[in-house]
């Protein structure tokens, strides 16, 4: 059972005043966490465990770059086949040996049977038949065909011999006489396997088909993946069989295999067999490994459409249905065979590692520094895996691996930070059995300019003792491996350095301009001010509401709003204080403070009319009350201006001329009324009101005799009005 800890470490709590006191912690605690790290020595179950694994030993390395494949003969030596120069080995105990060289440079198929190594290689593919003692040979089976990707014995001694690039399967009996038992519509026939009875499973490449070809000579497809290339076929002893779907994987371009060229002589002559040989072509594109691979459990549904790279795992029932039962988005398949202790082990690519699935669930059992494990093999008790970049032979052991490390992905606080206290949950992570440490520095990808790794502690918790940083990272060693050790979770407490808030912008609003919230009616709108409060002689229309949200736009004279935007790097919670003074004062006077809202509202009508300016403080001193930083933005000028304009009149003429003059604002609007009616806009002589004096006209024949008021309204909404006459 997992057990959980929450804790608030000391030594956090005691960091240098410059760090926030806030303490943020990085946990590694589920499967998609571990399998980002660099893994060696230990197994990483689908529950998020983390378990020791078993002992992988390099047995055998050859100067060949791949070695593609494997067999066994019943005395116990193993032969591997390899390219680039077709060359077949022979291992004996610890003794490697060079027992045959092909003609051709890829050895994709081997089987061993009656004393006799058969070798199927590519391209100008041939299946020869080869003395596993003094190398000699001689060809046993000529298909014409380019590739032999796949060979299996039938329990009657016959041979299954899978081809590209016609997609043909072929019988060959013991005097070398071929029969074709499919010519499918795939390019490859790029997978075998046999069940006890004679049935044979195959896995074509294009299609992406499994097909059932019974001892009487039926055929029929069980299943049509969705993905492009069915890689590998196993039956259990069970006879449950697995498969392996793969997606933008060729057997000719896959990064497991070498690209050998195609003869001219061997380009297919028929219609049907270019246009299969095409399309294949088309899709037959090299995956792009990523260092970081995509581990779903929740990955049985096969109704999406396939990424590149992706791969899912079958289950072929005896009776012949067909189940996806697992899938990776970025790792491929491209062996499966026994695992020791039940299920079955896949051998994958890009990252070089070989799971476990048994029992609807995955493990991540090993993982080798060669990228591409390309075979698996389990015989007896013994498991040999095969390689390629570069090619090599290693065995997995049945014992604990002496030397297992565990690497986390390297962790980004994003900023400078302070590391405190770890603790690592699980079963037996005490007394001795796992240790851990830690290394940091201020670069993405660890190199010279990270301290060194710290001492390791052998203990379930403890401080890290690393120098601040922005990264840090940490690893796993087993001092005292045990069958019950269980790494569920690893927890690192960090804090911050604490940096100051930045103001990003502050505005005034235009005159009179108010933001508020709840229910008004519509325009015009009436508001009442609150009485004045604790803060001043200042009062406001300040309503509740969500502290980044403006509110209602309004209008009210004599009021200004204030509105900024500020953030902080630290996610520190801000509290703001608003000054203000009149333009050529040295002293600041308080409007606002303990502000948490991003605006703010407030009367002017009770300052002398002038000019003004705010400053604004933003803190940290919520979350940092022993060290808070402060940003600051003055100069924030605006006018104040409550006196109405000054309406005057003269006659001139056939005109009454009408002078509006105020003494800090533009005049804005004007207007005049006859006998109480309607307002009546008026435009200013010079045909714009830009300025804080303009002039107006009315005709002597329009208003004469009548009762006129002229209303005039300045940029602060402040307004006059004056009655209007005509002088003798």
């Amino acid at each position: 059972m997992r057990k959980c800890f929450l804790f608030v470490t000391a030594g956090l709590l005691t960091a240098a005043s410059a760090f926030a006191v806030a303490p943020e912690f990085w946990r590694v605690r589920s499967a998609v966490d571990f399998l980002a790290g660099d893994i060696d020595g230990f197994a990483v179950t689908s529950r998020g465990e983390l378990r020791p694994g078993p002992a992988m030993t390099r047995i055998a390395s050859f100067n060949d770059p791949f070695v593609f494949s494997q067999t066994t003969a019943p005395n116990g030596d193993r032969f591997f086949g390899t390219g680039n120069d077709g060359k077949v080995y022979r291992l004996r105990g610890s003794d490697l040996k060079l027992v045959y060289m092909a003609p051709e440079s890829e050895i994709y198929a081997l089987a061993f049977r009656d004393g006799a190594l058969y070798v199927g290689t590519s391209p100008n593919g041939k299946v020869y038949r080869v003395d596993p003692n003094d190398g000699k040979a001689s060809t046993y089976f000529d298909p014409k065909q380019a590739y032999i990707w796949a060979m299996q014995f039938l329990p009657n001694g016959d041979l299954a011999v899978g081809t590209g690039v016609e997609g043909k399967l072929f019988r060959v009996d013991s005097k070398g006489e071929s029969k074709v038992l499919l010519d499918s519509t795939e390019a490859h026939i790029r997978s075998l396997a046999v069940r006890k009875d004679g049935t044979l499973l195959a896995g074509g490449s294009a299609q992406g088909r499994i097909y059932e070809i019974r001892p009487d000579g039926s055929t029929h497809a069980l299943y049509d993946s969705s993905l492009n290339e069915i890689s590998a076929i196993y039956i259990d002893q069970d006879g449950t069989g697995w498969a392996a779907g793969v997606s933008n994987v060729s057997p000719s371009a896959a990064p497991a295999k070498s690209q050998p060229q195609k003869p001219a002589a061997q380009q297919p002559s028929s219609s049907q067999s270019s246009s299969a040989s095409a399309d294949q072509q088309k899709k037959d594109e090299t995956p792009s490994g990523t260092a970081e691979v995509t581990f779903s459990f929740d990955n049985r549904s096969s109704g999406t459409n396939p990424q590149a790279g992706a791969t899912e795992l079958y289950r072929i029932d005896p009776d012949g249905f067909v189940e996806v039962v697992w899938k990776f988005e970025h790792e491929m398949i491209y062996g499966i065979s026994a695992a020791p202790g039940g299920g079955v082990l896949l051998s994958t690519g890009p990252q070089g590692r070989i799971y476990r699935f048994r029992d609807g669930e995955i493990a991540l059992l090993a993982s080798v520094p060669d990228k591409q494990v390309v075979s698996v093999s389990t015989t007896g008790a013994e498991t040999l895996i095969t390689t390629t970049n570069s090619g090599a032979v290693y065995r997995m052991e049945n014992a604990f691996s002496p030397k297992a490390e565990f690497r986390s992905s390297v962790k980004d606080a994003e900023r400078f930070s302070h590391f405190g206290h770890f603790q690592i949950d699980g079963q037996e992570v005490g007394d001795g059995h796992v240790a851990v440490a830690f290394r940091s520095g201020n670069t993405s990808t660890p190199d010279a300019t990270w301290s060194a790794w710290s001492a390791p502690v052998a203990a379930s918790a403890g401080e890290a003792q690393v120098p601040p940083g922005r990264y840090l990272q940490w690893k796993l060693t087993m001092p005292k491996p045990a069958a019950a050790i269980s790494v569920n979770e690893v927890t690192v407490g960090y804090v911050n350095r604490n940096v100051a808030p930045v103001i990003d912008s502050v505005a005034v609003q235009d005159p009179a301009v108010v933001y508020i919230t709840g229910g008004y009616p519509a325009s015009p709108q009436v508001v009442e001010a609150t009485n004045p409060d604790q803060y001043g002689i200042f009062t406001s229309l300040e309503t509740h509401r969500e502290r980044t949200e403006p509110g209602k736009k309004v209008f009210r004279r004599g009021f200004r709003t204030v509105m900024w935007r500020a953030h902080d790097d630290n996610g520190d919670k801000l509290e703001y204080e608003i000054n203000f003074r009149r333009v050529g004062s040295d002293r600041w006077l308080r409007l606002r403070e303990n502000l948490d809202e991003t605006s703010m509202n407030f009367d002017t009508s009770q300052l002398p009319d002038g000019r003004y300016e705010l400053r604004l403080v933003a803190g940290d001193g919520l979350d940092n009350p022993g060290t808070p930083l402060t940003d600051t933005k003055e100069g924030i000028d605006f006018l104040v201006d409550n006196t109405p304009p000054s309406i005057t009149s003269k006659t001139e003429g056939d005109a009454v001329l009408v002078r509006v003059t105020d003494k800090l604002s533009p005049i804005g609007k004007v207007e005049y009324s006859l006998d109480a009616e309607r307002w009546i806009p008026l435009t200013p002589v010079d045909g714009i009101a830009d300025s804080p004096d303009e002039t107006y006209r009315l005709e002597r024949k329009a208003i004469a005799g009548k009762f006129v008021i002229v209303r005039a309204t300045d940029a602060f909404y402040n307004v006059a009005t004056e009655s209007v006459g005509l002088n003798p």
